[in-house]
């Protein structure tokens, strides 16, 4: 990534008025930075030279006090306006982040993995912090500044300008090439910090069936391995930050003394004056720091730097085309379907069709595609060949060219592991639905298979955090209920008896029956037939699937 790059300003307005007002703070500190130099070179001759009176120093000394008092308060304001411009971008990024999954929804996930763009969302923009509150403010101070001091030693003494022209370029160059290890080397950890997060969600996900089949003891070797990675990652970038910084302090250190030797032989044959040799000496390592600085303050930020890569990689993705907006649906049908995965066989999907008035039902095994099926349906994920035509009141349209937002209005959908916001169970309900009573909501929960009396504080149960007292059969019984309860004509429901009992599996058969009407169209995925709905369910994909 470059050091500041245009798609930061198109995506985050906040960094505009960020860069501009930190680009300000720096050329006030060039200003006094130079300023300084000037009283202080000008103070000691008066005392060595001049022999000043105490009053005239005392003026000397007041103007030091005042700059030094202006340049603590331009720092102090600098870091605040950093530290909460920072805040603030990091918000705009966070948001518009998670406005591009759910734009894209589910391929988002397919592309990098849950747990990646959980991580990128959380400790990823987290560590952004480094970039915009340090690194980015220290940039442009070393833009700035070093022009502005090294133009003054070029005026005041063109021999010590030489040394700085010929000797600056070295800290960026060095920079540079130390700087391209670094980038390789962050990137390396982020991925393996992925990895790491990806496998520990598998294997939460997974832990029930570890603990039945008795795996769960040797999984702890393998994230072992996997942490023992990131360890490594980690140690290769703090070496070479180590070793960049050492590198940048000699050359800036020789440079400084190179000049110096030059000034003191030059005062000793009377061929430079010492309040221009003091200025010059006091202003060099103004040339050099910031520089160093911004070379300190990349390894700090390097972290944040390279999740700015991916960060792009989400907002620059095309949105779906689309813009016809329905209202109605009548039917759906579909061709042949493929989708490729790097890691494994494509997935075929047989063409279908399914119409308004019926229950249609996709039945297979695990692993054929009925899923796939569902996210291709809602617009979550794009099919590497064939097309879903959808035929609306305006006729015949390709699912791709629906404005999704408009298809997505129209679609109540319950998923195969279905996650709640934060919110209380009724409140939950009523975001599918505002106006329904508590007494239809108790009854539409015990038409599921859930007795409101099993629920730890009825309608007001906590849902969507960790601490959450429902099994995972009480979970999909309640996104059932919100999906149901929504009033859109589309109805998709992924594995809606699993993890029930007989008694619940027969209530929800009967719920779903219960749904059939002429203007709702119902997609029911599952491993085998509602032996309740037999009478209104057509099979669409069978165990050859």
């Amino acid at each position: 990534m470059k050091p500041i790059d245009p798609r930061l300003l198109q995506y985050s307005r906040s960094s505009r008025g960020f860069i501009f007002l930190t680009a300000g703070i720096a050329l006030v500190n060039a200003v006094l930075t130079i300023c300084q130099a000037l009283l202080l070179s000008g103070a000691v001759v008066q005392i060595f030279q001049q022999n000043a009176s105490i009053r005239l120093f005392s003026r000397t000394a007041i103007g030091l006090t005042l700059i030094f008092i202006l340049r603590a308060c331009v720092n102090f304001f600098g870091e605040w306006a950093s530290t909460s411009a920072s805040t603030t971008i990091r918000n705009e990024l966070r948001e518009k982040l998670l406005e591009s999954a759910l734009r894209d929804g589910s391929e988002v996930a397919h592309s990098g993995g849950s747990a990646r763009l959980a991580i990128l969302a959380t400790r990823g923009i987290n560590d952004l912090n480094g970039y915009f509150a340090k690194f980015l403010p220290q940039l442009l101070i070393a833009t700035f500044v070093p022009v502005s001091v090294g133009l003054v030693i070029f005026f005041k003494d063109w021999r010590s300008g030489l040394v700085c022209l010929f000797t600056l370029p070295l800290i960026p160059l060095f920079g540079i090439i130390i700087g391209r290890y670094t980038a390789s080397a962050t990137q390396k950890k982020l991925e393996a910090l992925g990895m790491m997060g990806g496998y520990f969600l598998d294997l939460i996900s997974g832990i029930n069936t570890l603990k039945v089949f008795g795996r769960d003891n040797l999984q702890s070797k393998k994230i072992k391995e996997v942490g023992e990675k990131y360890r490594i990652e980690t140690m290769k970038v703090l070496k070479i930050s180590f070793l960049s910084s050492l590198a940048l302090e000699i050359v800036a250190t020789l440079s400084v003394a190179l000049m110096a030797v030059s000034i003191g032989l030059r005062l000793v044959d009377g061929a430079i004056s010492l309040r221009t040799g003091l200025l010059v000496l006091i202003l060099a390592p103004e040339v050099y720091w910031p520089i160093r600085q911004v070379a300190s303050y990349f390894h700090a930020a390097s972290d944040g730097i390279a999740v700015f890569d991916q960060l792009y990689e989400h907002f620059d993705r095309a949105p779906h085309a689309g813009g016809v907006v329905i209202r109605t649906v009548d039917a759906i049908s579909w061709s042949e379907l493929t989708v490729a995965y790097a890691d494994r066989e494509p997935i075929t999907i047989p063409a279908g069709q399914i119409r308004r008035g019926d229950i249609h039902s996709v039945i297979g095994v695990s692993g054929a595609g009925k899923s796939t099926l569902a996210k291709i349906l809602l617009g979550f994920l794009t099919p590497t060949s064939g097309e879903v035509l959808v035929s609306t009141e305006s006729g015949l349209h390709p699912l791709s060219a629906i404005d999704k937002r408009s298809w997505h209005s129209l679609v109540s959908w319950m998923p195969q592991e279905p996650a709640f916001p934060s919110n209380s169970l009724r409140g939950l309900l009523h975001q599918a639905k505002s106006d329904v009573s508590d007494p239809e909501l108790v009854s539409l929960l015990t038409r599921v298979g859930l007795d409101i009396a099993d629920l730890p504080q009825g309608l007001d149960t906590a849902l969507g955090t960790n601490k959450a007292p429902l099994s995972i059969g009480q979970l999909r019984k309640i996104a059932l209920a919100r999906a149901v309860l929504k009033p859109s004509p589309i109805l998709i429901l992924d594995e809606p008896s699993a993890s029930v009992d007989d008694i619940s599996e027969e209530l929800i058969g009967q719920l779903i029956s219960s749904q059939a009407d002429p203007d709702k169209l119902i997609l029911l995925i599952s491993h085998r037939k509602f032996e309740s709905m037999m009478t209104h369910s057509s099979t669409l994909v069978g165990d050859q699937e």
